[in-house]
């Protein structure tokens, strides 16, 4: 039996190798080949691969592209006595359900995150500042930040997705979820004037100077080390960034809930659910339907989620919490509906273009037309590829 997956940091591959090794130790009939992937080779990948029947068990992301690979009958779904024992085993009916597509279930749910502003808890005791829930609330944090001479926000946007999450959150509270799913099913243009007011409130904010300028072009690991020194203030972060936390740090990072832009509109979320799925030209289903069996009925699931600082999708009062766990619970509790991410959620046509115009905006000087105009172009030519340029 093979296993693919992603592996960002070395606490998550020894937590892959060690529930790897228990299953071979209770299962010694069963041999298991496992291949870790660095994140973007193993997107850029994924569907190829799920063609040539290497893998028997495959990690993914629930979302618009898990939906693409079911409905191209690229998957398997799982069966009806694992889901069963899913529901028997506390996994969180949400997570269940967050892969179904024309009623068969897609996922093996793992577990699940919310993105969040982290900052630091002393520096904001020290500025007098508390975490903002309303927009002007952050708009005063940010100027109160920059009088003290603190960037108030850091993104690092080399790899496009960290800007995505600021894209994600800005559609979300000022035009809501209905929309955004519209958006990035392709079934709304990016000129459309709710998207170009996203690109121009973040605009504003760039225009400001809130945005550390020397992280812009960076890769994601460079821009947690200026929060730590104190030179930024926020930084927008799923909380499986809790995993990159120095010891010494940890305690000092808080986490809250991008602020509201309207009170017309709900709070709603972005929670990515990342799970195991079965691709359809798999050659051993009995050895990987005993796989998710352990990985449910033993426990052995909540060792991957520790070392990815994340929610286990199997609810264990007594396990601990990870580090940003609790103010995760509060924003999830707070939530009115729960999206996926951009790049999970976006028809995968637009994703590659979505990114490219997200950079380009970030560039001054920060202009909405260009960048609407950037992905709208992409978007057309996937929807009629016989069109000539």
């Amino acid at each position: 039996m093979a296993i693919d997956y992603i592996v960002s940091n070395t606490r998550q591959r020894t937590a892959w190798i060690s529930v790897i090794n228990q299953f071979s130790a209770a299962n010694p009939d069963v041999q298991v080949e496992h291949h870790g992937y660095p994140q973007e080779q193993y997107k850029r990948d994924f569907l190829p691969r799920l063609r040539t029947g290497h893998a028997d068990l495959a990690f993914w992301y629930a979302g618009e592209r898990l939906r693409d690979a079911a409905r191209n009958k690229l998957l398997s779904p799982l069966d009806a006595d694992l889901i069963a024992l899913l529901k028997k085993k506390k996994f969180a009916p949400a997570t269940i359900e967050g892969t179904r597509v024309d009623g068969e279930v897609y996922g093996f749910p793992m577990y699940h995150y919310v993105w969040g502003l982290v900052y630091s808890k002393s520096l904001f005791n020290r500025l007098g500042l508390r975490p903002p829930k309303t927009w002007s609330e952050f708009l005063q944090a940010c100027e109160r930040l920059k009088a003290a001479g603190v960037a108030p926000l850091a993104l690092a946007a080399k790899d496009g997705w960290p800007a995505a999450g600021w894209f994600d959150y800005l559609d979300l509270r000022i035009n809501g979820i209905d929309f955004h799913r519209k958006l990035l099913r392709s079934e709304v243009p990016f000129t459309d004037a709710r998207v170009r007011q996203v690109f121009d409130v973040w605009g504003d904010l760039l225009r400001k100077g809130y945005f550390l300028e020397a992280t812009l072009d960076q890769e994601t690991d460079r821009v947690l080390p200026y929060l730590y020194r104190g030179r930024a203030g926020m930084v927008l972060a799923g909380s499986f960034f809790a995993a990159r936390f120095p010891a010494a740090v940890a305690a000092d990072i808080g986490f809250f809930a991008f602020p509201s832009y309207s009170p017309d509109i709900p709070n709603y979320e972005e929670a990515p659910l990342d799970v195991l799925v079965q691709p359809a030209v798999g050659r051993n289903p009995r050895a990987r339907n005993r796989f998710l069996a352990f990985l449910a009925d033993s426990g052995a699931l909540r060792q991957i989620a520790e070392a990815d600082e994340t929610l286990s999708a199997q609810a264990d009062p007594s396990a601990p919490l990870p580090l940003l766990g609790e103010a995760s619970n509060t924003i999830l509790a707070g939530a009115a509906g729960l999206t996926y991410f951009f790049d999970r959620d976006a028809k995968v046509e637009l994703v590659g273009p979505a990114f490219d115009g997200l950079r380009l905006f970030l560039k001054p000087p920060y202009d909405t037309d260009q960048a609407v105009r950037h992905i709208e172009k992409a978007r057309q030519k996937a929807r009629s590829p016989d069109i000539a340029e």
